[in-house]
């Protein structure tokens, strides 16, 4: 019964520091979320003056704007597209894209990844959330862990077909398949155990 305690206190020690990390994690994704956000809304807004900044960077030799925005030491972000390339059927998006193609494609870049930190941020309160049911259920091993721990990686599951593709995704479904298994065998053993005391 001692050993089984220790375990038990092994175990939320750890719920307690994923807790605090994922809480960490989620704070610093919302800020940046909320940073980049507001500044691709100011790069729309600044429309036609933020054109005329990146040509006058780019004739200074400052700045580049080829298809790739960065890189440092085999890490590279490609954006896959060049501004000039954009086109919208609708009369007043096709205007401003002709008007003011920088604003446009620099703006919805960067409006775009803070909506992807705000859903890394999102995940980040559901795993603090799993911490926190685990550490408050008495054991692991009750249904309201195996749900939550479930429906979390049902979601990252998701979100990797949905950004690195069906071989993640699949990785991801079997992990989630695994867990779920061990979890259930583990709720009856804790049962079992239970009815046993």
């Amino acid at each position: 019964m001692n050993e089984e305690n220790a375990k038990l206190a092994k175990i939320k020690k750890s719920c307690r520091i994923g807790k605090k990390v994922s809480n960490i994690l989620f704070i610093l994704m919302l800020v940046g979320a909320i940073c980049l956000t507001v500044y691709g809304i100011k790069v729309f807004a600044d429309g036609k003056k933020f054109d005329d900044q990146i040509k006058s960077a780019e004739a200074a030799g400052v700045i580049s704007t080829s298809d790739e925005i960065g890189s440092v030491s085999g890490v590279s972000i490609n954006l896959g597209s060049l501004p000039t390339n954009l086109h919208s059927d609708i009369p007043a998006i096709q205007a401003a894209i002709d008007d003011h193609p920088y604003s446009i494609f620099y703006g919805s870049w960067i409006t775009f990844s803070g909506v992807g930190m705000l859903i890394i941020a999102i995940l980040m309160l559901l795993v603090k959330s799993v911490f926190a049911t685990i550490e408050k259920e008495s054991t692991p091993f009750t249904p309201k862990v195996k749900k939550k721990v479930t429906v979390v990686l049902i979601i990252i599951s998701a979100l990797f077909l949905c950004t690195t593709g069906t071989g993640f995704a699949v990785i991801g479904a079997l992990i989630t398949w695994a867990v779920n298994a061990i979890l259930d065998y583990g709720i009856t053993l804790q049962t079992q155990y239970d009815e046993t005391l």
